[in-house]
C-alpha cells in the first residue's frame, strides 16, 4: 500500500478531533455537521417556496439530462478536507494530519444518510510487530 494513500477511519466516538482554533469529540463533529447541513437544505428550501420540500429536493437532485441520457443518482456527496490532529483513544498521544469529512444525502430523504471521517496521517503508523513486544518483555526483566 502506498503510504500517502494511507487512511484512518475515524469510528470510535471518543476519539478527538483538533482544528486549529476547536475541538471536538467524533461524536459531537458528526451531529454538528450533520444538523448544519440540515439546516443549509432548509434555507435552500426557502429559496423555493412554491415547490414541496420533498418533491424540490428529489427532483432536483435526483437526476440530470445529458443530450438524450438522463442520469439519475441515489444520493449527493459533499467533501471537504482539512488539517488537524487526532486524539485516538489506544493512542500515546496526537497525531497530524488531513482529515476526510464526507457527507452523503439521499434526494429522498432531504437528510444525510453518513457522515465518515477519514484521516490521512502525515506520518504513517508501523504497527509494533510481536517481536518487538518480546524485546521488549526481555529487556524489562
Amino acid at each position: 500500500m502506498n503510504e500517502k494513500n494511507f487512511s484512518i477511519s475515524l469510528d470510535c466516538d471518543d476519539d478527538v478531533v483538533l482544528f486549529e482554533k476547536d475541538t471536538f469529540k467524533v461524536s459531537r463533529l458528526k451531529e454538528l455537521t450533520i444538523e448544519k447541513i440540515i439546516k443549509k437544505l432548509d434555507q435552500l428550501m426557502h429559496r423555493f417556496k412554491n415547490q414541496p420540500k420533498e418533491k424540490f429536493m428529489s427532483d432536483f437532485f435526483s437526476e440530470i439530462v445529458i443530450g438524450e441520457e438522463t442520469i439519475n443518482f441515489n444520493h449527493m456527496k459533499f467533501e471537504t478536507i482539512r488539517d488537524c490532529e487526532i486524539l485516538k483513544v489506544n493512542n500515546k498521544g496526537w497525531q497530524k494530519g488531513k482529515l476526510n469529512i464526507e457527507i452523503c444525502i439521499s434526494p429522498d430523504t432531504n437528510k444525510p444518510d453518513k457522515v465518515n471521517l477519514k484521516l490521512f496521517p502525515e506520518e504513517p503508523i508501523k504497527p509494533e510487530s510481536t517481536l518487538d513486544d518480546i524485546r521488549k518483555t526481555m529487556k524489562t526483566t
